[in-house]
């Protein structure tokens, strides 16, 4: 049985019900008008409301970590290449001299956070044609005549049990409580062909309140991409994410789709916290038939990136994917040498892949990502498995920031246009 059935059936219900719509010129009817003005006036103020504060004690937090990882750094050898005394010494020693003046280096000002159609470091994202997040009720909808849906108990009851069916789709509360606000606001005043299927508009208005979650400047992943590379190669793309997330994975399915495009890609092998890790990568590039740039375990992350950047730049490669270390969000210094490799580096883009079925985990993880290392925009995998998809839709919802790839499978082809309908389709049709 599909997770939304018994709201369909109960929807199926309603219309049968004389109090659900009421006469145009009647009390009720004005009231039901009156409400929607201040449900989409409530909208529009949460619309340009501002994002919510940390949580109490964070910033202290955060020092008290910044502050361990400064002692840390100070006892660390002043400058462990002083007297470097063989040429791989000598080599090391100007790699990390390179990231350091690169870091010194002056950085142009990042574009403002409300700008959605800007990467991480200013570069203008190319928008998707196909993503359009329009609520309304179809041809249902009537501008004269007809009859007004009108806030009553049957209404309310249905919504009720909705939230909670929201709920276990994995859905965040916030993103839940703008979805029943936004279905609020399209539903109660709304004016309706006296013929249309009561049923099918409300399923109709859940679907538009879904999609209203999803308007986070969407754009395009190939015609991005394929922007950057006529403005001049290599083109960087930074991949980011938790433990355990398909990072890896996920980076060699992108470097296959745009090997598939004719673009010459280089990977770069900048998490070296683990051995297996690097290997992974360069085993995955052998089977694709492209470079792997690597170091040892416990090589400078920025290094290497920087490292895949020259050489690509050196042969006239199209693409650069730089694959960086598995991060908790709440590890600070850890974050701090991802925030290190984006300094050296200045990505293209920066894509943070998410765990389909890590559901509310994956939102909360992403939102902290986001305020700590932008990102411009998510890759959700697993969406093949069993994954209810809420967390697709509280991303987006959370961080302003579209999911623009889906993985669907384990093969290196098994990389996807993220599809808002398609994904909105999957919840409503979702087994329990």
């Amino acid at each position: 049985m599909g997770l939304f059935d018994r709201f369909k059936k109960q929807a199926e219900e309603a219309a049968e019900e004389e109090d659900f719509t009421v006469e145009e010129d009647s009390i009720e009817a004005e009231e039901a008008l009156l409400q929607r003005r201040q449900l989409m006036e409530a909208i529009e103020r949460a619309k340009d409301a501002p994002p919510p504060p940390p949580p109490p004690g964070f910033e202290q937090f955060k020092e008290e970590v910044e502050e361990q990882w400064d002692e840390f750094i100070e006892e660390l050898p002043e400058d462990p290449f002083s007297a470097p005394v063989d040429k791989k010494a000598r080599k090391k020693a100007e790699r990390a001299a390179a990231v350091a003046q690169a870091e010194a280096a002056e950085e142009p000002a990042e574009t403002p956070p409300h700008d959605p159609m800007r990467s991480t470091t200013g570069r203008e994202l190319v928008a998707s044609e196909t993503a359009t997040f329009e609520v309304d009720l179809g041809e249902a909808a009537v501008k004269r005549g007809g009859r007004i849906i009108a806030a009553s108990q049957t209404l309310e009851n249905i919504l009720e049990d909705l939230e909670m069916d929201l709920l276990m789709a994995d859905m965040g509360h916030d993103a839940v409580s703008d979805v029943m606000t936004t279905l609020r606001g399209s539903l109660i005043g709304a004016r309706i062909d006296r013929k249309a299927d009561l049923s099918e508009v409300i399923e109709q208005a859940l679907r538009n309140s879904l999609r209203s979650l999803l308007q986070a400047g969407y754009w395009d992943f190939d015609k991005t991409v394929k922007s950057f590379a006529s403005q001049g190669t290599p083109v960087s793309i930074m991949m980011v994410g938790v433990n355990g997330t398909g990072k890896t994975t996920t980076t060699a399915k992108i470097a296959n789709r745009l090997s598939n495009q004719g673009y010459s890609v280089v990977l770069a092998a900048a998490d070296t916290f683990r051995a297996g890790a690097i290997d992974q990568l360069a085993n995955h590039a052998d089977r694709l038939g492209v470079r792997c740039i690597r170091s040892q375990r416990g090589g400078d992350a920025a290094a290497v990136s920087r490292d895949a950047l020259e050489s690509a730049t050196a042969r006239g490669e199209d693409i650069v994917i730089i694959d960086t270390a598995g991060r908790m969000q709440n590890k600070t210094n850890l974050m701090e040498e991802l925030r290190k490799v984006h300094r050296v580096t200045r990505p293209h883009l920066v894509l943070f892949v998410a765990d389909a079925l890590a559901g509310n985990d994956a939102v909360v993880q992403a939102r902290e990502f986001q305020r700590m290392l932008s990102f411009d925009g998510a890759v959700l995998c697993k969406l093949d498995t069993d994954a209810k998809g809420g967390a697709a839709l509280s991303i987006a919802h959370t961080t302003g920031r579209p999911i623009v790839l889906a993985g669907v499978g384990q093969g290196y082809d098994d990389l996807r246009d993220f599809d808002p309908d398609w994904l909105i389709d999957s919840i409503m049709t979702a087994d329990e």
